[in-house]
């Protein structure tokens, strides 16, 4: 039976677990760990003290995509996959492990699948004392090598955009092959089961538009009991998707975004963002490859964006208030 997990402030996410199987596992693998992270996380999101180090970081192990979905931006940019050089994903872990980072994301606008060595990364993470390690795909590369791999890693949450329950409207706003990618998830499913193993949990994403909106129903009746978790999303139109951007809000309104004080992305070339948004590309300057994140995540600039994010409408950046519009 799903149960909300939690609902973004933005509005725009809204996560369901399936029986507590997300909580209940993490706790049971990391105990007041996990629970002092989850407690911090909920304090986070009332954008208080953030603390000198994140709770999550989200990186871009590469660049690019095979997928040309209607909603993303990436089409429109260098089709060539760059991978983040082995020294500066290394160097994040050292981080990571002495400062005890409780959370990590592979997949920052990009197909981390794309990868080679995708889930060497995940076993550097866990090396690391990463708690809740979590891959978001489209699924287009997932296959029964990798799947094996995920499951022999300790990756915690598989995440798999799907965003439709048809083939037709599959094809439509990802251009990809619904039937094979629903095939690689049910022999994940089966695979996980033979094993005996409790992760990766897989959690299926629906971002509710146009296209499939009359959808949602046969999506939850098809994956509802099957999938650990489930997301069900708002979209943000980035300029250079393929589906143009609504107008612009005439009057500035209060920012809800909490992401500045949880979490800090890091792109494949040391490029840092403030959130996993693409409006954040272009809010700061700083770069990991020559700063350590503890020194990013409480320099001036990420500062004063917190500042303006919790100050009046007037003070919320211009890519924010499009972001959360």
């Amino acid at each position: 039976m799903l149960k909300k997990l939690h609902h973004e402030a933005t509005g725009q996410v809204a996560l369901y677990q399936n029986e507590d199987r997300y909580e209940t596992l993490l706790a049971g693998l990391f105990g007041a760990r996990f629970h002092a992270y989850r407690q911090r996380w909920r304090a986070a999101s009332q954008r208080g003290d953030p603390g000198d180090f994140p709770l999550s970081l989200d990186l871009a192990i590469n660049s690019g995509c095979q997928l040309r979905c209607l909603m993303c931006p990436l089409p429109s940019r260098s089709p060539r996959v760059r991978l983040m050089p082995e020294a500066l994903y290394e160097r994040l872990m050292a981080q990571a492990r002495e400062h005890r980072l409780p959370a990590l994301t592979l997949g920052l606008a990009s197909e981390p699948l794309l990868h080679p060595r995708a889930m060497r990364t995940v076993r550097l993470a866990a090396r690391a004392g990463v708690m809740d390690i979590r891959l978001g795909t489209n699924g287009a590369a997932l296959n029964e090598q990798i799947i094996d791999e995920a499951i022999d890693s300790r990756l915690t949450r598989l995440e798999v955009s799907l965003d439709a329950a048809r083939a037709s409207t599959y094809a439509l706003i990802r251009g990809g092959d619904f039937d094979r990618l629903t095939r690689a998830i049910d022999l994940f499913l089966a695979k996980r089961l033979a094993a005996g193993s409790p992760t990766p949990l897989l959690r299926l994403s629906f971002l509710m538009l146009p296209e499939n909106k009359n959808e949602l129903r046969p999506f939850l009746a098809r994956w509802a009991d099957r999938a650990d978790l489930i997301s069900i999303q708002s979209p943000i139109w980035f300029p250079g998707s393929a589906r143009p951007r609504p107008q612009k809000p005439g009057r500035p309104q209060a920012s809800a975004c909490a992401q500045a004080w949880q979490r800090l992305a890091v792109n494949h070339d040391g490029h840092v963002w403030p959130c996993c948004s693409w409006y954040g590309e272009e809010l700061l300057t700083l770069n990991a490859g020559r700063l350590d994140i503890a020194d990013i995540w409480r320099s001036a600039e990420v500062n004063e964006l917190r500042a303006n994010l919790a100050g009046p409408p007037e003070k919320t950046p211009g890519p924010c208030r499009l972001c959360e519009f």
